[in-house]
C-alpha cells in the first residue's frame, strides 16, 4: 500500500492561494468568527504600531480595533495584495524592539522553520509586546480535512496549540489566552454553513474542537523566576572592575597607614 504524503508550499508561495480561499463562503465565515473574537481581544492592546504578517483578507483590517497608531501588513506579494511591505516571515525587514503587536495568520503552517518565524516575532516585539497566532486546529474537523488536502490551505502542516505554546514558552512568552473557534464543518456551501450556525452556541461545551485556534501571548520583559544557579551565585562576583581596583587601593592605603610609625 502506497503511503499518503503531501508537500506544503513555502510561506511566500502560499499567500495568494490563502487569499483566494478566504474569499470563499467557508473562508469568509471563518474570518467573521475570528474578527468577532478580535473585537474582544484587541481593544486592550495599545502602542505605536502593529504588524500583520500575511495578507489573508485585503478588504478587511483585522487589527482595526487595537489601540495602535499605525498598522502595517507584510506579504510576499505586497503590490498584488494591497500590503505595505514585501518580505518573508522568517526574515522580517523591521528593526528590533519596535512593534507592539504581531499577528501571524497561518504563518507557522507554511514555514520551513516555524521556530525561526517565532524568533522573528520575538525580535521585533517591544518588551511586553503582544503576539497573536492563528492556525487550523489539527484535532478538529478542519484537521481531518487537512490530512488529505493537497492544496492551500489544507496542505499546510498543522500544529497543536500545546506544541505552539511550548515553543513560545521557550522564547519567554507568557500565554495570555488560547481557544479554538468555528465549530461548523469545513464545507464550502453557503446554505449548509447557515444551517449549522447553531453549532457555535456550543462553544463552551465543545470549545476544544473548533476548527481554528487562536493564541494570545505576551513577551515578558523580565523573567518570572530566576534559576537556582542564579540564586546561589556568590554576590561578591558582582563587583565591577573599577570598584574592585578602588577597593584594592583602599586596602593598600590601610596597610601602609598601619605600618607608619607615626
Amino acid at each position: 500500500m502506497k503511503k499518503f504524503s503531501k508537500t506544503s508550499p513555502q510561506w511566500g508561495a502560499a499567500q495568494p492561494d490563502l487569499r483566494a480561499w478566504y474569499e470563499t463562503p467557508l473562508g469568509n465565515a471563518v474570518l467573521d468568527t475570528v474578527a468577532a473574537k478580535f473585537d474582544d481581544i484587541l481593544p486592550g492592546i495599545f502602542g505605536y504600531q502593529g504588524v500583520q504578517v500575511g495578507q489573508i483578507a485585503p478588504g478587511r483590517e483585522l487589527l482595526a480595533s487595537a489601540g495602535l497608531h499605525r498598522r502595517l501588513v507584510i506579504d510576499s506579494f505586497a503590490q498584488e495584495s494591497n500590503s505595505h511591505i514585501s518580505a518573508d516571515v522568517e526574515h522580517l525587514p523591521i528593526s528590533s524592539d519596535c512593534v507592539n503587536l504581531v499577528f501571524y495568520p497561518h504563518a507557522l503552517e507554511f514555514c520551513e522553520s516555524p521556530h525561526a518565524a517565532l524568533r522573528e516575532a520575538d525580535r521585533i516585539l517591544t518588551a511586553d509586546g503582544h503576539l497573536l497566532v492563528m492556525g487550523f486546529n489539527p484535532y478538529s474537523a478542519f484537521g481531518v480535512r487537512g490530512m488529505f488536502g493537497r492544496s492551500v490551505p489544507w496542505s499546510g502542516k498543522n500544529y497543536g496549540r500545546a506544541r505552539v505554546q511550548d515553543w513560545l514558552s521557550v522564547l519567554g512568552f507568557r500565554i495570555v489566552a488560547t481557544e479554538t473557534v468555528f465549530l461548523r464543518p469545513p464545507v464550502n456551501r453557503v446554505g449548509l454553513l447557515r444551517k449549522t450556525r447553531h453549532l457555535e452556541k456550543m462553544q463552551k461545551l465543545l470549545g476544544f474542537a473548533g476548527g481554528v485556534y487562536l493564541i494570545h501571548a505576551r513577551k515578558q520583559s523580565v523573567p518570572m523566576t530566576l534559576s537556582r544557579q542564579q540564586w546561589l551565585k556568590p554576590r561578591g562576583r558582582l563587583v565591577t572592575g573599577a570598584f574592585a581596583q578602588r577597593s584594592g587601593r583602599t586596602a593598600a592605603n590601610r596597610d601602609s597607614d598601619s605600618n607608619d610609625p607615626t
